[in-house]
């Protein structure tokens, strides 16, 4: 996926390599064609024009019409698709409510994962000018149906894991949010962390830059993403 000659670290080619490999495979609620489709989807969000005046709009329930898409997924996961990678600062309970009448929780968890994880493969490959990467031909076989039938309302949108919330010598819980909320689907949580560990860690970061400067660059980027966290 990337050149011998970029300073990367196996590490991080291994781990993004295996994403693409992962999301190729059939999930725990979709088919590797459906979650290939959905990188499709999330590309194509970013010259979507009914995305656009979405984001140009005080709201973005505020406007009529429909995504523009090639991918022939249905409508709902599309527009969640859509809203997740170019405006997910601004999705509501309301708005989730609505998805929740044509989607599972569980679809919803594992199509978040999906495209969290291509974004992050996809954003390096167009920060170092390679263009984001082909995709491998969709594995067959059928969902697993696996999911944390453990999972607990614990006032999120979705149930959520279980966990403890210790705080870490860092400050911050021991089992982050994001991994609660993800964890209601297991194999969820492990595509969008084995993803995401390589690029950034709390304390002893695998990196040549130092654990302040990463929190610096972490704390920029999240401020023009408009970050929650």
């Amino acid at each position: 996926m990337y050149p011998a000659t970029l300073p990367l670290s196996d590490r991080l080619t291994s781990a993004h390599a295996e994403t693409w490999q992962l999301i190729a495979q059939p999930g725990d609620f979709f088919t590797g064609d459906q979650r290939q489709r959905m990188v499709r989807a999330a590309r194509e969000a970013l010259t979507c024009h009914h995305c656009e005046q979405s984001k140009a709009a005080l709201s973005p329930n505020a406007l009529a019409g429909k995504h523009e898409d090639s991918t022939e997924l249905d409508e709902v996961i599309v527009d969640v698709v859509h809203r997740v990678r170019t405006d997910p600062g601004r999705l509501t309970r309301a708005w989730f409510d609505q998805v929740r009448r044509y989607l599972s929780a569980q679809e919803y968890v594992e199509i978040v994962s999906v495209v969290a994880s291509s974004v992050i493969v996809d954003t390096l490959h167009n920060a170092l000018g390679l263009g984001v990467p082909a995709m491998a031909p969709p594995e067959p076989g059928r969902p697993g149906r696996h999911y944390n039938q453990d999972a607990v309302d614990a006032g999120g949108w979705v149930p959520m894991l279980d966990a403890s919330q210790d705080m870490a010598d860092t400050g911050l819980p021991t089992v982050p949010n994001i991994a609660r909320s993800l964890g209601l689907v297991p194999s969820a949580t492990a595509l969008f962390f084995g993803t995401f560990r390589p690029h950034y860690a709390l304390k002893d970061i695998p990196l040549s830059i130092s654990q302040a400067q990463a929190e610096f660059v972490a704390s920029r980027v999240s401020a023009i993403n408009e970050c929650f966290y």
